[in-house]
């Protein structure tokens, strides 16, 4: 029954799509190698994006499979035709390219680069001119992880160019396919992947896009295999994307591959012909039950022996559980050093060995932290992420969207997340970085996914007195207070120069400005606010003009841009975390000056309680207090949420950008 053999598609998107069943035949590709059009060649702009300096007018691909050593080992190939069109000089990078491969020592599990042809075309007096390279212009560069690249560069190559090239891979890795790329850095005219599978495979295709596709095709088909003579189905896929929008950085994103357009491919089963099928698709349960299991995860957690005796001295000295929860997160963080590496899992060595190096990733030194707990009595256990640069994290049974492992203690039916590579987090506190939606509980039984909180708001207020002198000087002090995540930050920068240089440096970078003193304060305890007071005379300070003077009313230390510049905007608003500032400015003026001016109050309300920014002026016995306050209670506005948070930073630099005018009695 050759219907048995057919390949699987599970296909979810963010929009609603249906495969239909489409017979194309012989389709011509959307693009030839060496036939560039005369108009591509003469256009100056592309009409959907007037600020693009390049455009891919065609990104082609084809993915199918071959069968060598007599139908015995399959090799998947990748052939790619990508043409490019320079539009401004800024666009000259994309003349430098490489492509990735995988290579390890085995050739079967290898991939190779061949049939590379590249040419730059130019229109010269009028005619069509090409300069061509082949594979002898190819240049290898080691990247990590067994990838490795073949880079070129295109000869020739000026405003108004054509690049184009072709290669194709062939891969042992034919259980993984790689992922395929509907949007890139510049936009996109025409993008096309053809995908061939034999009804030996089984893949889910999971879409994700904003973007809908202009085509979607599917046919069935048979041809030879590896059965000689008798025919074996396959299904062929069609997938068309057509004016597809540059993907563009944009202030506040987690990562801006959760928004890039892409294909990819899960290998759920196979089927050869006279053999059982295999089923690779796993279940949460299954691999929570592999996790314990391995070498390199939950039976690590019998190799720290050190644990139990370290418990016993924690608990001796404890006089609750939060006290020895507290002692047991700063024995590892203060005993191990991380080595910068975001990792699930252990490396060879066992945790023990981690100890003596005291240095190790973040599955090693959190899974010591488990172990630890585990012998204080707490009920501790591993819990996966996904960084915020990682991508976000999947509901899909696939480990590889897991980049690291932190600790996970329910303390008396409350969640507490723990992360001991970070020296400058308290309990509770997560670095920044591992503060994205949720994380997969892997514990016995059942794991489960759990939300990740972004609850504990990132502080900063400010209190300045400053005295109005003559000679446009300022003379006063400031104090700058520092809690949440806004504190971490703050002893961040101590911490990586040193106070001392710290304090030079902050000194150095205010040349209008005499500091006679500078204090860091409440920096070794992780559970204070640690406060910077500085004792400053600030030189140019503000402008005279006849009897009066105009003063900023926030000195420069406001709000200055907006970070939102674009007029729209297609993916949510990411601080990580909800965020207050507070500024209190206090003028003592000259006794023979009066305010004639001063900003008038303001309020802003963003919809749905979002946040407020407040801005007051109170004058009184010859001082102007200034008030300005910014909330922003939600950690992610959406992108309908954008407009208004636009406008919201808009009345913000403006307020601040305001002045006082003093006049002279």
């Amino acid at each position: 029954m050759k219907n048995q053999y057919l390949t699987k598609l599970l296909f979810t998107s963010l929009m609603s799509v249906m495969i239909t069943f489409f017979s194309f035949g012989q389709l011509p590709r959307p693009i030839t190698f060496g036939k560039v059009d005369l108009a591509d060649l003469q256009m100056k702009t592309y009409a959907k994006d007037t600020s693009a300096v390049a455009v891919v007018l065609c990104d082609y691909g084809e993915y199918f499979y071959n069968f060598i050593d007599g139908g015995s080992i399959p090799k998947v190939v990748y052939r790619r035709h990508i043409r490019i069109k320079i539009l401004k000089q800024a666009g000259f990078n994309f003349a430098n390219r490489r492509i990735a491969y995988y290579m390890v020592s085995d050739p079967d599990k290898s991939e190779t680069v061949d049939n590379f042809h590249a040419s730059t075309w130019n229109l010269e007096n009028g005619n069509q001119v090409s300069y061509s390279l082949d594979g002898s212009d190819l240049f290898d560069d080691k990247g990590t992880d067994n990838i490795y690249y073949k880079t070129f560069t295109f000869p020739q190559v000026r405003v108004g160019s054509v690049l184009e090239y072709t290669y194709e891979i062939e891969s042992g890795v034919w259980f993984d396919m790689r992922t395929w790329y509907f949007q890139d850095d510049i936009p996109k005219a025409w993008c096309e992947l053809r995908a061939e599978i034999p009804g030996y495979f089984e893949f889910n295709m999971t879409l994700r896009s904003q973007i809908p596709l202009k085509i979607r095709e599917m046919k069935q088909g048979e041809q030879n295999f590896i059965r000689g003579n008798i025919r074996d189905p396959f299904l062929a896929y069609r997938f068309v994307m057509a004016d597809v929008p540059a993907l563009k950085e944009e202030a506040y994103l987690t990562t801006i591959e959760n928004f890039r357009a892409k294909l990819d491919f899960e290998l759920s089963a196979t089927q050869f012909p006279g053999q059982q099928k295999q089923d690779y698709t796993q279940t949460w349960e299954s691999l929570n039950a592999t996790l314990l299991d391995s070498d390199y995860f939950g039976k690590q957690l019998k190799k720290y022996s050190q644990a139990e005796k370290i418990a016993a001295t924690l608990k001796a000295t404890s006089k609750d559980s939060l006290s020895l929860l507290k002692a047991a997160y700063k024995y590892i963080q203060n005993s191990m050093q991380w080595d910068g590496e975001r990792s699930w899992s252990t490396s060879k060595q066992n945790l023990n060995k981690v100890a003596e190096k005291r240095l190790g990733n973040s599955a090693e030194i959190n899974l010591m932290l488990v172990r630890l707990l585990r012998e204080c009595g707490f009920d501790a256990n591993p819990f996966l992420l996904s960084t915020r640069e990682h991508g976000a994290p999947s509901n899909f049974v696939l480990l590889k969207k897991f980049n690291s492992l932190i600790v996970h203690v329910n303390l008396n039916g409350k969640d507490v997340f723990l992360d001991a590579t970070n020296k400058l987090t308290s309990v509770g506190q997560l670095p920044f970085e591992c503060l994205n939606e949720k994380g997969r509980l892997i514990v016995k039984g059942e794991g489960r996914w759990i939300d990740i909180p972004a609850k504990e708001v990132s502080k900063k207020v400010l209190e300045a007195t400053l005295e109005v002198l003559p000679e446009q000087v300022l003379k006063g002090d400031i104090h700058i207070t520092h809690s949440g995540y806004e504190s971490i930050n703050f002893r961040a920068k101590v911490v990586a120069k040193g106070k001392e240089s710290f304090i030079s440096e902050y000194k150095k970078a205010r040349a209008n400005e005499q500091v006679s003193k500078i204090e860091v304060l409440k920096l070794d305890t992780l559970e204070a606010s640690p406060e910077l007071k500085v004792q400053t005379q600030i030189s140019d300070a503000y402008s005279i003009a006849g009897d009066r003077i105009y003063l900023s009313a926030m000195l420069g230390m406001g709000e200055k841009a907006n970070p939102f510049q674009s007029s729209t905007r297609t993916y949510p608003v990411d601080f990580g975390v909800p965020q207050e500032e507070n500024y209190t400015i206090t003028f003592k003026l000259p006794a023979n000056y009066v305010v004639e001016e001063a900003p008038k109050n303001e309020l802003v309300n963003l919809p749905n309680d979002g946040g407020r920014f407040e801005f007051k002026v109170f004058t009184f016995n010859g001082e102007v207090r200034i008030e300005s306050k910014r909330v922003l209670k939600k950690n992610i506005y959406t992108n309908y949420e954008y407009l208004a948070l636009r406008e919201f930073y808009n009345k913000i630099v403006a307020k601040h950008a305001e002045q006082i005018v003093l006049k002279k009695k």
